[in-house]
């Protein structure tokens, strides 16, 4: 296929460009150790566990993935540690919950005390390779950057854009330089830029270059806005090929933006859920949500063709790195930072709500020579993730950590027994404490949230109680009627809360 030609290209032309803005360390020699696995994440962006045809929904969104799981260990029940990017990455990272390391507002970093406390630091004797299509994710991998041996750049892996011209030539001030970029030349919905002339012209040429590739994809090409298109498959080529021709033990850690809005799908995908008889439960409004959201289902659509499109790249690496024998030697994850809603009044994830469909995310682990596949049902947390993968490959456990082994490598192990906690506080200062913000507590079947600070509360706190394990819909608030449970994990909550604010004054 033509397509193939255009991948391999990219590929050579990925690789006659800079490395990254942290070029590897070549002083470093790496032998490949016996007992060091290879170590590979792979995050998908805004991937909620209830659009996943593996746990049950409806739709077959995730074929691939069923067809992989068959050798891997499967959890049902894992949780994002918040529902957007910065805080839940952040956790991911450094195994701590977002009041800890203090990632709290929109592309905002850890505390200075997890710079030397991350996932790159626990890998130390593996060459670690960092890739992001989410600049809110370089951010981190900025901080990390003296513990990272190979970081790429985000523009190395998209297509041809002015954005990316203007990047590079600005790299301290990426932010502005995107903003003042798009706000000059890049052509509006309303089909106006400030600059007239050089606004078409720019139009002009990019839409020259990525026109072979935008027939691919009908909605557009996958975005992440700030800069002129991307193809997942350019991204997990590369790191297939990173990883074969990298002496081992490699650890990679690759946060790749679909299905993230926009929701952009393949030709080959689209429409493959149009008019399939799909009919999303009918919930009542949030009391955070902005609209009636009337289209909540047509961007459900939209959503569920482009998990379609991660699952067949997800598939696809898998198999490449099958085929060249790296899983022989080779633990990969697949996960996600957050999950994404289109119900009560919500569609995505910037909202205030932790409902399930937001936190609920994927976890499959997959370790050389598995055949069998395992179940696990307990409730996980995202922070666990750290801590067994250390675990895995033979590292000692960080003491700053705030997970736990997940099951099976830790017995016994009873979710009745621990809270596992959602965090959301949008605009908290990291040197504030928290008086503004969305909590869950899951604790066994039971989950708790507490919204407090906010302006639609009109001055008082909301509290919730949900039967998970009954009511995974989260449809009866049992607050009223399970008083006791309420009261009792409503006073964990705030006693934890105390604690984590005492630090900032509060």
């Amino acid at each position: 296929m033509k397509i193939d030609i255009n991948r391999r290209d990219f590929l050579k032309l990925a690789g006659m460009l800079p490395l990254g803005l942290l070029a590897p360390k070549l002083h470093k020699s790496f032998v490949s150790q016996s007992d060091k696995k290879n170590v590979i994440v792979v995050v998908f962006d805004a991937f909620s566990a209830y659009n996943i045809s593996l746990y049950g929904y409806a739709r077959e969104t995730t074929p691939n993935m069923a067809r992989l799981a068959e050798r891997a260990t499967v959890y049902h029940n894992h949780y994002a540690n918040s529902n957007y990017t910065t805080s839940g990455t952040a956790s991911l990272l450094t195994g701590t919950l977002p009041w800890t390391h203090r990632a709290l507002m929109p592309n905002s970093t850890v505390s200075d005390a997890y710079v030397d406390r991350n996932i790159f630091t626990v890998f130390k004797d593996h060459y670690r390779i960092a890739y992001s299509h989410n600049e809110w994710v370089n951010t981190f991998f900025d901080q990390f950057k003296e513990h990272i041996d190979e970081w790429i750049p985000r523009e190395q892996l998209t297509l041809f854009s002015s954005d990316r011209l203007l990047q590079k030539a600005f790299p301290n001030d990426r932010d502005i330089t995107s903003v003042s970029w798009v706000r000059n030349i890049k052509i509006q919905q309303e089909g106006y830029a400030y600059s007239l002339f050089l606004s078409r012209l720019i139009s002009s040429l990019e839409e020259k270059y990525t026109a072979e590739y935008r027939l691919q994809f009908p909605r557009g090409l996958p975005t992440a806005r700030a800069d002129g298109g991307f193809l997942l498959e350019h991204a997990v080529d590369w790191a297939v090929d990173r990883i074969n021709s990298t002496p081992g033990p490699v650890f990679g850690y690759f946060h790749f933006l679909p299905p993230h809005d926009p929701y952009r799908t393949q030709r080959e995908f689209l429409g493959h859920f149009r008019n399939d008889g799909y009919q999303s439960i009918d919930k009542p409004l949030d009391v955070f949500a902005k609209d009636q959201n009337d289209d909540a289902s047509v961007l459900r659509q939209y959503y569920d063709e482009f998990i379609l499109y991660v699952d067949r790249e997800f598939g696809r690496m898998f198999d490449l790195l099958e085929n060249t024998g790296q899983l022989d030697n080779t633990v990969i994850v697949l996960t996600s930072d957050h999950g994404e809603m289109f119900e009560r009044g919500v569609a995505g994830h910037v909202t205030d709500s932790l409902y399930e469909p937001l936190i609920r995310i994927p976890l499959l682990i997959f370790e050389p020579g598995g055949t069998n596949r395992r179940d696990i049902y307990e409730s996980t947390s995202a922070v666990d993730l750290l801590p067994t993968l250390a675990h895995l490959s033979g590292y000692q456990e960080p003491q700053w950590n705030e997970g736990t082994l997940l099951p099976p490598y830790q017995q016994p192990y009873s979710s009745s027994n621990r809270n596992i906690y959602a965090v959301r506080s949008y605009n908290a200062e990291s040197t504030e404490p928290l008086s503004q913000a969305s909590i869950t507590i899951v604790k066994g079947r039971y989950k708790l949230h507490y919204y407090f600070g906010y302006s639609e509360l009109e001055g008082k706190d909301l509290v919730k109680l949900f039967d998970v394990e009954a009511d995974p819909e989260e449809m009866n608030d049992l607050s009223q009627l399970e008083k006791d449970i309420t009261s009792e994990m409503l006073d964990e909550l705030k006693t934890k809360l105390q604690e984590v604010n005492k630090p900032y004054g509060g």
